[in-house]
């Protein structure tokens, strides 16, 4: 059984897709890139971050899309992208990209001590909850 199968079954076992366009968008960055030499668990944990609106699912395909144009073995780009983003953006849009670029460096996350939107805490702590299950998916490999 392929990672990304094993992934998409156990993410929805716990369920973590919030709407089938969220397991959907998923399920298309997943089969896409998974055979790309910069394919991480850490890159796995952001397709299903960036899933959850199609605003952010673009933002993921178009630097996904640069990176398979320019031949990129590692994540260097994304990384590089994502800091920009994250200081373009504010409200809980500035957390979603740190909490990206956490996953990118294998680095912790602590939810934000200052207030934010129910919204974003909602998408963060379910983002949390997937990295758990796609980490101890990755690891079972």
């Amino acid at each position: 059984m392929n990672i990304n199968y094993r992934c998409l079954r156990e993410l929805e076992i716990k369920g973590l897709f919030e709407t089938p366009e969220h397991r959907s968008r998923f399920s298309e960055l997943l089969n896409c890139y998974c055979n790309y030499p910069f394919f991480n668990k850490g890159l796995c944990k952001c397709m299903y971050l960036s899933s959850w609106d199609m605003e952010h699912f673009i933002v993921m395909l178009d630097i996904l899309n640069d990176m398979t144009i320019g031949k990129n073995q590692n994540l260097q780009l994304m990384k590089d992208n994502g800091k920009v983003l994250e200081n373009m953006s504010d409200g809980y849009d500035r957390y979603i990209f740190q909490l990206a670029g956490a996953f990118l460096t294998s680095q912790d996350f602590q939810m934000p001590y200052v207030p934010i939107a129910k919204e974003g805490q909602h998408i963060i702590q379910r983002a949390l909850e997937a990295a758990e299950v796609i980490e101890t998916v990755f690891n079972a490999e």
